[in-house]
């Protein structure tokens, strides 16, 4: 692993130790590392569990030292992020936070004991939506509303991250010349911010707002960005009609992600619904539940109200 990828430099020296005998599966193969006080390391790779429990069973100075070297002993510093449940490190990995809970007032202030970390690990694949680019474009440079909807760990957020390059950069098969858009990067997990710069590509037309609340980011794109498209992660609130509404009158086009194993699911939030209800979208791209990430299942045209590409092995 090079400096930027190596995220076995945030562990606890113990811990660093032991897991990093398996570096050649971690570096290939791993999504996540979970560490939980009292437990086995388990590193989650597609379709199994690598358990070390015979190896090395998580202890608190092994959390308290990873935090540590993570947070680069200031708490204080990732206090915003923290306030989301996750810090994110150079290279573009995510450490998803557990433990005691505590608040100020009605706002969530942090965590007083920390018992688990998710380490969940970032990977590029370039070029993974590249063939499906044909089912975004309507011309030569224009674009239709697409609606990627995938299940945790299907790909949605690599997945839309390489569409945003792609209408960014234009590609050649079918031609499209490429245009700004503006990526509203509201938990940062997008282009993986660390200390203000994206550890991610996203394109060389793309202007990103990092950690900002779809609402704001809508608006003030629109109003000062002048983007073609915008591309922001999972819609499902109920500020989200409104926002996706006011993009399209203003002629902005929309590429989005929203949970789900199939449209039937999306549906049952209840402001998802409206919003397809109202036909807001023109295409949605459906991702596997695969070992594979970023293997689309099918491609549903919601003008003509049918399945337009089908992958069912």
């Amino acid at each position: 692993m090079n400096d930027k990828t190596n995220i076995l430099k945030f562990l606890g020296n113990n811990l660093r130790n032991t897991v990093s005998k398996h570096s050649d599966i971690i570096e290939k193969q791993a999504v996540e590392i979970r560490l939980r006080v009292n437990s086995p390391v388990l590193i989650k790779l597609r379709g199994r569990d690598l358990n070390l429990g015979s190896l090395h069973v998580v202890s608190r100075k092994d959390i308290e030292e990873t935090v540590s070297i993570v947070t680069k002993n200031s708490m204080h510093a990732f206090e915003k992020e923290i306030r989301n449940g996750f810090i994110t490190v150079e290279g573009g990995h995510r450490i998803g936070i557990g433990g005691d809970c505590f608040y100020e007032g009605d706002r969530f202030g942090g965590f007083k004991n920390i018992t688990s970390l998710n380490i969940r690990v970032a990977r590029e694949y370039p070029g993974c939506s590249k063939s499906f680019m044909k089912f975004c474009i309507r011309t030569s440079n224009s674009i239709y509303n697409t609606l990627i909807v995938g299940p945790p760990l299907s790909g949605k957020t690599t997945f839309i991250r390489d569409v945003a390059v792609n209408l960014s950069d234009g590609f050649q098969i079918p031609f499209f010349e490429g245009y700004d858009i503006c990526v509203i990067d509201e938990r940062g997990e997008i282009t993986s911010v660390f200390a203000g710069i994206p550890q991610m590509y996203v394109g060389m037309r793309t202007d990103v707002l990092s950690y900002c609340m779809k609402r704001e980011g809508f608006f003030m794109s629109i109003r000062a960005l002048s983007p073609k498209a915008i591309i922001s992660d999972e819609l499902g609130s109920a500020d989200d009609f409104e926002i996706v509404q006011y993009a399209l009158k203003s002629g902005v086009n929309i590429v989005t992600t929203a949970h789900g194993f199939c449209l039937d699911d999306v549906r049952k939030n209840i402001y998802m619904k409206s919003i397809l209800e109202n036909n807001f979208f023109d295409r949605a791209i459906i991702l596997k539940d695969s070992s594979r990430p970023c293997s689309v299942r099918e491609v549903f045209d919601f003008q003509r109200n049918k399945v337009i590409y089908s992958d069912l092995a």
